[in-house]
């Protein structure tokens, strides 16, 4: 797959070269410093021009009265002052030019009728003067790829970026910022994070269509809380479709009491809730209703070619759990074949005397004093035609030993010629465990009902591909 990125009508805006702080805060706590602290702390490699007349200087940096002051091009204006002034900012951009601008302010169309006229003014203003906006009620962008930190989020306190494969969109910062914090703690890389707000402009289908077109991201995770245009939205996931990028949603406002909840958060107008569930169907849109759901059900499909069928092995180290992944599997529509007759030779010797070769697959402890054994039952599993998804699953905790095998699964998964999902539910004595597989990109979970689910939308993305790809 191609690496590089792409050139787009919003590449400024993802990858600028200079950007200003309008309203720049010579305290790096507040939203008008952040930015620049976060730009440096994360290894921005372009301009920084703060603008506020107030300081001739903030962090060490020459701070200019207006937008029109800055002696060079300025591509993305961030803006993150009270609401009187915004308009004046709106025009300071056009005067200079400005290609982008990320608002971070509130207090628009969330707040009511007269908050939306004013949403609507900004937004006749941009499109007359030619500027791309994001937001209103946003937290800004980062790409992890180019050290790209336009944002104040505070999961941005985070010692280094993980660039990855997962492109993310949420409507919602706040529970943007919760997902953005979980696959750091996770070790999941993402491609980009980007928080719409309110899209005054620019909406979830403009990046929607970039992360189409863009090599370093293999999987979309949207955090929607409604669709301005549902035709377009439609369009871009063919799009995605067509280029094997799969997409997972996570819609809230589902209820009366959720639409509610999203109109008094970012404006949100919000449909019946079956639209959304049909368009998501037709269009091969992965639906899940929860945050973590979102986060590891994109990153699995980002880990591996998604698989043409449904059948799966589960390998135990518990008859119980086994048990529970097998009634999980039926209740989530996965098929649970025999192992082959030549898996049955390869693992003849292994097979402890009160057990047999099955699947679900009990292959207790014995693994731990050998952590080869594990690598022969991988390798003979992987290689079993009956089988289109391994799930292997833990019940250890003991730290020293549950390290060692981590490293050989971990040194191992790359050359498997299936996916490999674990599933780990102890509790954090194997810590180290989880962080060398996390680490080396193994997917990961804890709760097998969460695997299961997430297994179930990897391989009935797959099916949906086989039967409705050209």
């Amino acid at each position: 797959m191609n690496n590089k990125p792409t050139e787009s009508g919003i590449n400024l805006l993802l990858n600028p070269r200079t950007v200003a702080i309008v309203g720049a805060s010579d305290d790096l706590s507040r939203i008008g410093g952040l930015p620049i602290r976060f730009l440096r702390q994360h290894g921005y490699t372009g301009k920084i021009f703060p603008v506020n007349p107030k300081h001739r200087a903030v962090a060490g940096l020459p701070c200019f009265p207006t937008l029109t002051d800055i002696p060079e091009p300025v591509d993305l204006a961030l803006v993150g002052i009270p609401r009187q002034f915004v308009f004046d900012a709106f025009k300071q951009c056009a005067h200079k030019k400005v290609p982008f601008l990320a608002l971070f302010s509130a207090g628009y169309a969330e707040m009511g009728e007269a908050g939306r006229k004013e949403q609507e003014a900004l937004r006749r203003f941009a499109r007359q003067a030619g500027i791309r906006v994001l937001g209103p009620n946003c937290i800004g962008i980062i790409n992890t790829h180019d050290h790209v930190a336009t944002s104040f989020t505070s999961g941005l306190e985070i010692e280094s970026l993980i660039p990855g494969a997962v492109g993310l969109i949420t409507q919602s910062g706040g529970i943007g910022n919760s997902i953005f914090t979980r696959a750091n703690d996770r070790s999941i890389g993402l491609s980009f994070f980007i928080s719409s707000g309110n899209e005054l402009d620019l909406e979830v289908s403009d990046f929607l269509e970039y992360f189409v077109r863009d090599g370093r991201t293999r999987s979309i995770a949207l955090l929607l809380e409604d669709l301005k245009d549902p035709k377009r939205f439609a369009r871009a996931a063919d799009k995605a479709f067509q280029t094997g990028k799969p997409i997972v949603a996570l819609k809230v406002g589902r209820t009366e009491k959720g639409r509610d909840a999203a109109a008094s958060h970012t404006g949100a107008m919000s449909g019946p809730d079956a639209l959304y569930d049909g368009l998501f169907k037709q269009k091969g849109v992965c639906r899940v209703s929860d945050i973590d759901d979102l986060l590891e059900v994109a990153n699995l499909l980002a880990r591996y070619e998604p698989p043409t069928g449904d059948r799966v092995a589960i390998l135990s180290s518990s008859g119980g759990t086994g048990a529970l992944l097998a009634d999980l599997a039926s209740d989530f529509k996965l098929r649970l074949p025999a192992p082959s007759p030549r898996t049955r030779d390869q693992l003849h010797d292994l097979i402890p005397a009160l057990a047999s070769i099955a699947n679900p697959m009990d292959i207790t402890t014995q693994f731990m004093n050998d952590p080869q054994a594990i690598a022969r039952y991988l390798q003979a599993f992987s290689e079993d035609e009956n089988f289109d998804v391994l799930i292997l699953t833990f019940t250890v905790s003991t730290s020293d030993k549950t390290l060692r095998v981590a490293e050989r699964i971990a040194a191992l998964w790359p050359s498997l010629p299936k996916p490999l999902v674990l599933c780990w539910p102890v509790g954090n004595m194997a810590r180290q465990a989880f962080q060398c597989l996390e680490r080396a990109g193994v997917p990961l979970f804890f709760h097998p009902a969460r695997c299961s689910s997430a297994v179930s939308h990897f391989v009935h993305y797959g099916i949906f591909r086989k039967a409705f790809s050209p």
